[in-house]
């Protein structure tokens, strides 16, 4: 079992970011020693990676909610489940397009910037 600091090191989250997703119900309430101390599983640790990865592709806090809530369901919920991830991955395709949109468009403000031009 994992303290709260040693969880948020290896994830690299704030310990006030673990405590922010178990109380918005993203993580089942810690487990607690004799101290009271919050402890954790592995599996806890994998699960807190995922909401990290899903955080920065831009899914908000409400539909990893939902999607926890699908996971705790078991099987049947799959399908919803598929599609969530399935349309935050295109998101995050079309969020990738747009910053190379923007990338192209520095590069060739800084080509005109190279060859003298001023504007």
């Amino acid at each position: 079992m994992l303290t709260i600091g040693e969880v948020a090191k290896k994830v690299e989250l704030s310990i006030g970011a673990i405590r922010f997703y178990e109380r918005k119900g993203l993580l089942k309430p810690a487990a607690r020693n004799e101290q009271n101390n919050r402890l954790y599983l592995e599996d806890d640790l994998n699960w807190l990676v995922f909401i990290k990865c899903l955080r920065e592709t831009g899914m908000s806090v409400e539909d990893i909610k939902k999607y926890y809530d699908q996971v705790n369901e078991g099987t049947s919920t799959l399908k919803e489940r598929t599609k969530l991830i399935e349309d935050q991955k295109q998101k995050l395709l079309n969020d990738i397009e747009e910053k190379k949109a923007q990338l192209v468009h520095l590069d060739n403000k800084l080509e005109r910037y190279y060859r003298g031009e001023n504007y």
